[in-house]
């Protein structure tokens, strides 16, 4: 009972640990990121209201003047952080400059469009990956195997924007198959998903075929052999498992990655979603959606990074978050 206890304990103050820490990472990106906004070159005032009449050439300082006091932008740096923060915690984003739309309606406007393309290309990139290196693994040294690690590598080294390009060439401008830009139907995801998977497919069948190679080469791997037990088993019940935990930290890191790698898809295919709207944001200088929006990717990837520990705790008790609470006395131990 007190062991059950302590282990409850220590779960508890793990976790308390860990969300100290997510809030510490984003008020020091809130902080960063709010400081490079306030000490951007330009004048604010003047930024908003071309935002919002973009026809108009000239403002007068009246109106400069009532933007600066609509907006705060007369207080000191302090003073306008802790009062944009204060507003963030209870659920105020604030408005778009260029719009004067709530932040929070044109980001779930946009979501959904970087969700099913992201979701699509890491899909069809762990399939193809986890299929490449399970049969190179079968064979290492294999034509299969050595055309895989040269897949892999040409895949590694070669920019999204780039395949972008050469996708578009092929299969809209030669073929006319597919579209080449926009959203609006399934056939619009197609090229992008394509794209962003091809780099899915070529970081993880490096790594996986790296991990199923160390895994095979276990010495209880023999064991099982000698024993009788069948190759499919071997890989299933005790190779896949055994690779697993290292895998799923590079796949954390990787879903981590798809927001940048979203970024330049969007802007190469001309798709709406929040890659999109952040490089749109920071050309227009609309200050509060990029403030969102930066805050926005640090969460979600901090968050996908402590997801990924908790299943590698699950998988593997022997790191465990309340492992190194404990200490076994080595006489009990002995004992």
């Amino acid at each position: 009972m007190l062991n059950t206890r302590s282990k409850v304990v220590a779960f508890i103050l793990a976790l308390g640990r860990r969300l100290a820490g997510l809030l510490c990472v984003l008020f020091g990106v809130s902080l960063i990121t709010f400081t490079m906004t306030y000490f951007a070159p330009g004048d604010k005032a003047s930024a908003i209201a071309h935002a919002r009449y973009p026809d108009v050439q000239g403002f007068p300082p009246e109106i400069l003047d009532g933007i600066r006091e609509e907006f705060s932008l007369n207080e000191p740096f302090f003073v306008q952080f802790f009062q944009w923060l204060y507003r963030f915690i209870q659920g105020d984003f604030g408005n778009s400059f260029a719009s004067n739309t709530p932040v929070w309606d044109i980001f779930v406007g946009n979501a959904a469009e970087t969700l099913s393309l992201t979701a699509t290309a890491l899909v069809i990139g762990l399939f193809f990956a986890f299929a490449l290196s399970s049969i190179a693994v079968w064979r290492p040294g294999s034509m299969f195997d050595r055309a895989s690690v040269a897949l892999a590598s040409i895949g590694a080294a070669m920019p999204n924007y780039w395949l972008g390009l050469l996708l578009i060439l092929l299969f809209a401008a030669h073929l006319n198959w597919l579209p080449a830009y926009g959203t609006g139907s399934p056939s619009h995801l197609v090229l992008p998903a394509l794209t962003l998977a091809f780099w899915i497919t070529a970081s993880q069948t490096r790594l996986l075929r790296a991990f199923f190679l160390e895994a095979k080469a276990a010495p209880y791997i023999e064991t099982l052999r000698l024993r009788g037990v069948s190759e499919a088993e071997i890989f299933w019940r005790h190779i896949l498992r055994h690779a697993s935990v290292p895998a799923l930290t590079m796949i954390g890191l990787d879903i981590a990655s798809l927001l940048e790698g979203t970024v330049i898809v969007e802007l190469t295919f001309a798709r709406g979603g929040i890659g999109s709207l952040l490089a749109g944001s920071v050309l227009s200088r609309d200050y509060p959606m990029v403030l969102f929006l930066v805050l926005f990717s640090a969460l979600v990837y901090v968050f996908i990074n402590s997801m990924i520990e908790i299943l590698q705790e699950i998988m593997d008790p022997r790191v465990s978050i309340w492992s190194h609470q404990q200490s076994v006395p080595s006489g009990e131990a002995r004992s």
